[in-house]
């Protein structure tokens, strides 16, 4: 068979937008094969469930995850009968959309009904596309699908982002939650949401329909799977009185830069997406409005993602116990997962909103000096090119290290999968305080700052930095330094000539690089305090958490105490978990009992229990504030709870930046 595909007008743009190198551009149609390979048809006949999509009678695509095997019905599979035709008898719920799309006539006699599909095997990750018509259909009341398939699209796929699991067949009593096939519909119940929150893997159908067949191009269907961590699709909804209007929005992963679901989405916007949660045996089916947006227009949306796709919700199908699959092992997902993005409008909830600089002028930080405060944990102070807007101790800066690391495209890596998807841009809570301006009752404007980071194993931007500390100060090498926003902090915001106050008495809880946040709170403390003395009156109890030498970064509290006004309290206790000799961990608390007055800090050397939280005097009558690694700040939450802590009065950080 003749070579047929080529990029169309949609996919160019996009190839075009993206950097798609030339040849690889025109390399596109040698590596989608007309014929369905051998290896290819092989891989197809041994699956037992098969993504496939096609068109409603309204030019909607809907997408499907049938099941082709079954210990009941042996004339269930999938056959490769040669002459790229495969006939493939399935099951799934007599109200999966796919199935009620197959019994709807086409739009005109003798219009070719097109199908796309690609098959996975999750057990190993390995995938290939396949497109074309639908010579042969026929649904029965059960759900039971009959269909001749003819090919002329076949592709093989990476194994990126596919979470492996071990399936197998089983039977379930499907129940239909909601439908809105027949009417145009966007608000999607709470159940159907929390499968959109919880999948790893989706399936995206697309459409492109050609108007100029002379160009090379033709009309067809694509589906794409679409994977990630839990959670890495978001949802976000849009209310007018009672009408709710339902968005979902897919950040776009590195792939291999042919943007063919997402090309044909520049020509048609019309999509179908599918979400089975194989650990509830629910399915829930979607159909919707998509469009691409690219830079600002992304960033707007979801910040530090450049390309995304949002989807109007316009109907879907939500089928209870409605997929024949049972999970057998626990799933493991993708190294190359990034990290999940948030919306804006999440981050805004968290108290994570970037905020932009007055000044039009990109600012950089450059370093100008380091302070260890621990074998893994440093002080990172920078020099920045521009002040910056004064922020409550507590606040976090963005700094962007592309420009310095980035070595462009890298389609696989699996020596360091992360590094596909690295933007190299960084948010650490700035462990320095703004100084207080006793005129104007306000924190004012920096043109330094600081943060404390901890070397991670395997971590590319603080192993960068602990590694090229001297090189980085020697050589003044500017880092983009992207802006500043309000994170979490114990200080109240207030009118404008009033100055910010703090709780009169707070309980902080904190696990190793956790004390970050802690560390530029009492410093701003300190400064509001010595700038207007009867200002700010509190108590403070510090329970820290930390293993070997990580204790030292207790030291900062020590070098701040002698300025410490007589109504300011700090009590610190410090719990060190150890991993070396019992020598070498106790020199970090001979130096730090040397540093304290003894009624200010207590060391023991054992890790932090529940009644370290119920002994605090007045418990129930101070904010907590927790910052450290999650489980940690879970167990701290927990006991909390347990001693009816009030939920209002528990303030925890959120890394998700």
């Amino acid at each position: 068979m003749a070579q047929i595909h080529k990029s169309h007008e949609g996919e160019l743009q996009l190839q075009t937008l993206r950097n798609t190198p030339p040849e690889l551009i025109d390399a596109i149609p040698k590596y989608i094969n007309s014929d369905l390979p051998q290896q290819h048809a092989d891989f197809f006949a041994d699956l037992s469930y098969l993504p496939l999509a096609t068109l409603d009678i309204q030019g909607r695509p809907w997408v499907s995850l049938l099941v082709t095997t079954s210990d009941d019905d042996p004339t269930l599979g999938i056959n490769v009968r040669g002459g790229n035709r495969t006939d493939v008898t399935a099951k799934t719920s007599p109200n999966d959309p796919f199935a009620r799309a197959l019994k709807q006539e086409p739009l005109s006699a003798g219009e070719e009904r097109l199908f796309a599909g690609v098959g996975v095997d999750f057990s190993n990750r390995r995938r290939n596309k396949i497109a074309g018509s639908i010579n042969e259909a026929s649904v029965d009341d059960t759900g039971k699908i009959r269909l001749g398939l003819l090919s002329n699209q076949h592709l093989g796929n990476c194994p990126k982002y596919i979470t492996m699991r071990r399936l197998a067949r089983v039977q379930r009593l499907a129940e239909l939650s909601h439908d809105s096939f027949e009417a145009s519909t966007s608000a999607l119940p709470a159940d159907a949401k929390a499968v959109i929150d919880r999948a790893s893997t989706a399936f995206l159908a697309t459409k492109h329909i050609a108007v100029n067949n002379a160009a090379g191009t033709q009309t067809d269907m694509g589906v794409n799977h679409r994977g990630g961590a839990p959670g890495f699709t978001r949802l976000y909804e849009e209310r007018d009185g009672d009408r709710v209007t339902t968005y979902l929005v897919l950040p776009d992963h590195s792939g291999n830069r042919f943007y063919q679901s997402l090309g044909n989405i520049e020509t048609d916007p019309q999509v179908g997406l599918v979400f089975p949660d194989f650990t509830t045996g629910h399915v829930l089916y979607v159909t919707g409005e998509a469009e691409n947006l690219l830079d600002q227009d992304a960033e707007t949306i979801m910040p530090r993602v450049s390309l995304l796709t949002r989807i109007k919700v316009t109907g879907a199908v939500f089928v209870k116990q409605g997929l024949d699959l049972e999970l057998l092992t626990d799933e493991q997902f993708s190294p190359y997962n990034p990290p999940v993005r948030y919306l804006r409008q999440e981050m805004d909830q968290m108290g994570h909103t970037t905020a932009a600089q007055d000044s039009a002028a990109a600012i950089t930080a450059t370093l100008a000096s380091t302070k260890a405060l621990s074998e893994t944990i440093t002080t990172f102070n920078f020099k920045l090119s521009s002040p910056i807007n004064a922020l409550l101790p507590g606040g976090f800066g963005v700094f962007d290290f592309s420009d310095m690391l980035d070595v462009g495209y890298n389609h696989m890596n699996d020596a360091n999968p992360q590094l596909v998807n690295e933007d190299y841009v960084r948010t650490w809570t700035l462990s320095s305080a703004p100084r207080f301006d006793a005129h104007k009752n306000a924190f004012g404007s920096a043109d330094e700052v600081s943060v404390t980071v901890k070397r991670k194993r395997g971590g590319l931007i603080s192993n960068v930095l602990h590694d090229n500390a001297d090189k980085l100060i020697a050589q003044k090498l500017p880092i983009a330094f992207k802006g500043t926003g309000a994170g979490f902090t114990c200080f109240t915001p207030s009118a404008e000539g009033i100055p910010p106050n703090v709780p009169s008495q707070m309980l902080w809880i904190a696990g190793g690089v956790g004390i970050t946040p802690f560390m530029t709170m009492w410093k701003g403390i300190l400064e509001v305090a010595n700038a207007r003395p009867n200002q700010i009156s509190t108590d403070i109890v510090l329970l820290f958490s930390g293993r070997d030498d990580d204790i030292n970064v207790l030291s900062h509290f020590a070098s701040q105490h002698g300025s410490r006004p007589e109504h300011l309290r700090l009590r610190i206790v410090a719990l060190q978990s150890s991993s070396s000799t019992p020598a070498t961990a106790g020199l970090p608390r001979d130096g730090l009992r040397q540093a304290f007055p003894d009624d200010v800090l207590t060391i023991e050397e054992r890790r932090m229990r529940g009644d370290d939280i119920q002994s605090v005097e007045d418990l129930n009558d101070r904010e907590v504030f927790m910052c450290g690694p999650d489980p940690l700040m879970n167990w701290s939450e927990t006991v909390l709870n347990d001693l009816n802590v009030e939920d209002s009065r528990c303030h925890r950080e959120s890394f998700l930046f």
